[in-house]
């Protein structure tokens, strides 16, 4: 009988088509990782298990070669640009496909895939799915990629943690805002900028980087700030483009879906973001009214993580589990949720393999942000793991001078 094997979860890669991606070549990161796997697996397969947004397929500029969108409803259309985008990064990635591929079929790695936010659209283009499952195992076949997956050997329950994020979930029939978002924002700015202004400075491609989406408006405010001769220009696009962006029909469907009588209303609050960074000068109360808004999304987030992971676990169909994992903030973190059923229960995200520009929220004056290249992932050790492990939680950062 098999034992254990080793299981890696992490999540948020975010391979593109185009767009900027991590300085250090993927084949090259999973060949340093892979060598801290194999000396830990014992003699049974280790696992990946990717828990979302492994690929993005929404923040590509090919969405603007046509008039479709990722936020429509998922038609020929839709699937067919999916392809394309898809093909983009497989043949971008190839050499990070290959040597994946070629350690799953010499039966030294098993892969799971978990679908995110934005990766969703796989499970509505299967032609696209099955080229991407055959690049990276060689088993040519369609394959249902499911949103949540349960290990019981290691009693782990793990989903992405879009499902607690209202910018991210589907509004009464309405696709996810996140998507346009980043879409028509985060993608187009830098787009826009090079073609119409002729402005070429590699920190826009940047924009993709930036930690919670939420604040993006406040990052775009600071870049204007501190490169010479773009303030004006980015400035002037950027309100442009939140114009365009709150005109659009999509949007204004969605911001009237999410009234509330009382209490939060989502559409208020990103309506109120996007205003306020657009301003061409701001008084410090106002920037502090910013910096406090984005404090509460986090925490609000960070709260809702928690509690999603408690009630899944209470679940009956979950008995048993003790460990929720899930990505999409970002953020890695570990959170002890108390005991259940006896047990000690733990939470634990992910986090990123990409870099990130994180709001600092605590000094006064205009938000600011720190960049470092990230790295996180949680491990469960096979039975008889010579150093006595069981889990591990590993996260780190580099940062420049």
């Amino acid at each position: 009988m098999a034992g254990r094997p080793l299981r890696i979860f992490f999540s948020d890669v975010h391979l593109t088509d185009q767009l900027a991606g991590t300085r250090l070549p993927w084949d090259r990161v999973l060949g340093r990782f892979w060598e801290r796997i194999a000396g830990a697996r014992g003699e049974e397969p280790a696992e990946l298990v990717i828990v979302g947004d492994f690929l993005d397929l929404i923040r590509s500029p090919l969405w603007f070669e046509g008039m479709t969108r990722p936020y429509q409803s998922p038609d020929g259309a839709v699937q067919a640009t999916v392809g394309r985008i898809v093909d983009g990064v497989l043949a971008r990635e190839a050499a990070f496909f290959t040597a994946l591929r070629e350690l799953v079929q010499s039966e030294q790695l098993r892969v799971h895939y978990l679908l995110g936010n934005h990766d969703r659209l796989l499970a509505h283009a299967p032609a696209a799915r099955r080229r991407l499952w055959t690049a990276m195992t060689g088993d040519d076949r369609d394959v249902a990629l499911p949103q949540q997956l349960i290990f019981p050997d290691d009693g782990v329950l793990a989903y992405h943690g879009h499902v607690v994020d209202l910018f991210s979930l589907p509004t009464q029939g309405l696709p996810p805002i996140a998507d346009a978002i980043a879409l028509e924002l985060v993608v187009r700015l830098p787009l826009l900028l090079r073609e119409r202004l002729g402005i070429v400075d590699e920190h826009l491609d940047e924009i993709d980087d930036v930690r919670p989406i939420y604040a993006v408006p406040a990052w775009v405010r600071q870049l204007g700030q501190h490169k010479k001769g773009l303030v004006r220009p980015l400035l002037a696009t950027w309100r442009e483009l939140v114009e365009e962006f709150l005109s659009n029909p999509f949007v204004g469907d969605w911001v009237r879906a999410q009234k509330r009588v009382k209490g939060f209303d989502p559409g208020k609050q990103l309506k109120l973001l996007l205003q306020l960074s657009t301003a061409k000068v701001l008084p410090k109360t106002r920037d502090k009214h910013m910096t406090d808004l984005y404090k509460a999304f986090a925490h609000s987030l960070d709260g809702r993580f928690a509690a999603e992971a408690v009630a899944r676990l209470q679940a009956p169909e979950h008995k048993g589990l003790r460990y929720v994992i899930n990505g999409h903030s970002h953020f890695p973190s570990m959170t002890p949720l108390g005991v259940l059923d006896g047990r000690q229960a733990t939470y634990f995200n992910t986090g990123t393999w990409k870099p990130v520009h994180q709001m600092g929220t605590h000094t006064p004056g205009r938000p600011s942000f720190l960049h470092y290249d990230a790295m996180s992932y949680v491990a469960f050790f096979p039975d008889g793991d010579p150093l006595g492990r069981d889990v591990e939680w590993w996260t780190g950062a580099s940062l420049a001078r």
